[in-house]
């Protein structure tokens, strides 16, 4: 080959990889939005249970496994760049708690059904797009493929609780003492974090773990005038998610009549 041939073919690698990181590097933005449903357990932290052990670090022995109920969640993420999203929670759980064999057993027990709504901003230290510049960017099918096999991130947020409690009392309420509220809502807190399993450019697998701090002392429908802190409780999650085409008006493709299948 001449020096000529040489310069040709040299160019033709610069422009392809040149090429291939423009692509890649914009490739997010083909599929920005992400709708999920999920079922997941529920702890509730609250005035009514708890360990028997006084040593109890962070309240890891208040979990019980007969006091973990279910969850069940739909999600929609927004992606703003490869490392930041913003995410619509949506979480209706059960939550159930007894102080029964606990160092305050006073007779009382409850059984919660509550819903969660939040706003949630996630931040990935382990992003989904590998942004390859290489003939790695293809699969064995001779596809394109630009994802990792897994993403990991952090979140927190803000949103709201609404809870309706029935209470098993098998003692006496004493006067002044217990406070009551069959259904409340509370302002919620969430953060936590969470991990992706990619399955392909469209399906991936979702767990995430957060807990979330009650600005108020009734998620579970009762307080003492002794209680000191206000409610926490956790929501474990996984979900199957689905990434949805975005037009180049940056809206879901189905919602976009002007969209065709190029794109425009």
């Amino acid at each position: 080959m001449n020096r000529r041939g040489v310069k040709i073919v040299l160019l033709f690698i610069i422009s392809f990889f040149i090429c291939s990181d423009s692509l890649f590097g914009q490739r997010w933005k083909l599929k920005r939005y992400e709708v999920g449903l999920g079922v997941g357990t529920t702890q509730i932290f609250g005035d009514i249970g708890g360990s028997a052990d006084e040593s109890n670090w962070f309240g890891i022995k208040d979990i019980k496994f007969d006091e973990t109920k279910l969850s069940y969640a739909g999600n929609i993420r927004y992606k703003i760049n490869p490392y930041f999203t913003v995410k619509t929670n949506l979480i209706y759980g059960f939550g159930e708690g007894s102080d029964v064999g606990t160092r305050n057993d006073r007779g009382r027990g409850y059984h919660t059904k509550m819903f969660e709504a939040s706003g949630i901003f996630e931040y990935y230290f382990l992003r989904e797009d590998k942004g390859y510049r290489s003939a790695a960017m293809y699969n064995k099918r001779g596809m394109l493929n630009n994802y990792s096999s897994t993403a990991a991130y952090v979140f927190v947020g803000f949103g709201a609780n609404m809870s309706n409690t029935v209470h098993a009392d098998t003692m006496p309420i004493i006067g002044g003492y217990d406070l009551y509220k069959a259904k409340n809502t509370a302002p919620v807190i969430p953060f936590g974090i969470g991990i992706k399993y990619i399955i392909d450019e469209s399906i991936y697998v979702n767990a995430d773990f957060g807990y979330r701090v009650a600005l108020n002392d009734y998620v579970e429908g009762y307080k003492t005038l002794a209680s000191k802190y206000p409610d926490v409780y956790y929501f474990f999650t996984v979900s199957v998610n689905y990434r949805l085409k975005t037009s180049r008006r940056n809206i879901p493709a189905f919602l976009d009549f002007k969209y065709s299948k190029f794109g425009y």
